[in-house]
């Protein structure tokens, strides 16, 4: 038995302060405990008090003697103290060794190809199901993925040829305008460390996270080129790239299936996942010529991230430094509660379609992420929840499996199944 049932990592930031709101209400309604951890005690006492937390805990989580103390403390670790990459690799290491689950916020490939490489063996003999990625990043489009890959195959006995998902146009609220009301400081952070430090490659292939001697990775990229231009089968005519990384949801995804496929499900290395994000009725008749701008726009960006070239990543940085938000700044928060926004998800085969939908309240990045990894961190601290028998570096997925779907809508997020277009 743990001390705590989740400790918050990085509770004194933007979202971990949002985080902290969500548990301060949602922790009570399901009895379970929780605790703030940080350098800082001056800062994580009066945060404490302020949302009933259970305890905080001042401890360095860069040092191996303070992350081993802090997996030791509590069943779960929602860390949110990003950039990842080359900081948090040491609490990885101590929850996979202690057997405590651990989610984060990343969306830093190369951090998340390290510790499958390092941890995933530690973890699957500890039981530690560690599952990066966890915030809108890509949560709800892993989790929606293998509800629709589950229900096909439950209805049809076989795998589907296809599973396409679309982002519905956001609303924001009267009044959010401009890039502080839709990227965080520490999103942008993130970013710059990648242009900065990352020349792994990884946002050219979506196998970057499939295990390293999974013998399908050729025949998935052929079946799964990444392509960022609308497509006539696409679920919307004239759809753009997901916005901000095109690269990272397919390659979480494709370890989903990865994963599954060597718990024996019969997943066919031919299907093929896709996403879009739908322009809405903004652009009007510009919608094509704006939907192939967005589409070069993602290429850019991906091939930002894979190009081994120093002067092209330092020109984008400093833009991102001139223009983007700084650490601790983010969406004023009288908007975060106005935003609306959906998925919708279809998995098809020569058997018939499947289809479902996600509708959800809040600012994605900041309102609905901070709820969603509250709520997956209490779901995986609770030992009556029903969760898959599974453990190792995991994704969101297949970490919380999908008994469990309908507490996300505490979260603000509404999974409902729909009639196939």
């Amino acid at each position: 038995m743990r001390e705590f049932d989740v400790i918050v990592v990085g509770a004194s930031g933007y979202t971990g302060q949002r985080v902290c709101e969500y548990l301060a209400a949602r922790a009570r309604e399901t009895s379970q405990s929780w605790a703030v951890a940080g350098r800082r005690a001056e800062v994580l006492a009066p945060l404490a008090e302020q949302h009933g937390a259970s305890g905080a805990i001042t401890a360095d989580c860069t040092d191996p003697g303070g992350a081993a103390e802090l997996a030791a403390r509590g069943a779960v670790i929602a860390n949110l103290a990003g950039p990842y990459y080359g900081r948090a690799e040491t609490l990885v290491g101590a929850c996979a060794a202690a057997g405590t689950h651990y989610l984060d916020l990343t969306g830093e490939l190369v951090f998340v190809r390290g510790i499958i490489d390092r941890f995933h063996a530690t973890a699957r003999e500890s039981g530690a199901r560690i599952a990066p990625v966890a915030g809108y990043e890509a949560l709800p489009f892993d989790l929606m993925t293998l509800t629709l890959l589950e229900d096909y195959m439950t209805r049809h006995g076989a795998s589907p040829a296809r599973i396409d998902l679309l982002g519905g146009a956001m609303q924001p609220p009267p009044g959010a305008t401009g890039l502080g009301e839709m990227i965080s400081g520490g999103t942008a952070e993130t970013m710059r460390v990648m242009l900065e430090h990352d020349f792994s490659g990884l946002a050219e292939d979506p196998t970057a996270l499939n295990p390293a001697d999974d013998p399908d990775r050729d025949e998935i990229r052929r079946a799964m080129p990444y392509e960022m231009t609308p497509k006539a089968d696409d679920l919307e005519p004239w759809s753009m790239p997901i916005f901000p990384g095109p690269f990272l949801h397919p390659a979480v995804v494709n370890r989903t299936f990865a994963l599954l496929r060597r718990e024996q499900v019969p997943i066919s290395t031919a299907l093929r996942y896709r996403e879009r994000l739908s322009m809405g009725d903004r652009a009007g008749a510009f919608r094509a010529p704006a939907a192939y701008l967005m589409s070069a726009n993602a290429s850019v960006m991906s091939w930002l991230m894979s190009t081994s070239l120093k002067a092209p990543r330092q020109i984008m940085k400093s833009v991102a430094d001139r223009f983007f938000p700084k650490p601790g700044d983010g969406p004023s928060l009288e908007n975060l509660d106005g935003w609306h926004w959906n998925i919708t998800g279809r998995a098809s085969g020569p058997a018939g379609a499947v289809a479902m939908r996600l509708d959800a309240d809040g600012h994605p990045g900041y309102r609905t992420t901070a709820n969603m990894i509250a709520e997956a961190a209490l779901i995986l601290a609770d030992p009556n929840a029903k969760k898959p028998d599974r453990a190792g570096v995991l994704t969101p997925a297949l970490a919380l499996g999908t008994a469990e779907l309908g507490r996300f809508g505490a979260a603000g997020l509404r999974f409902s199944p729909v009639r196939p277009a």
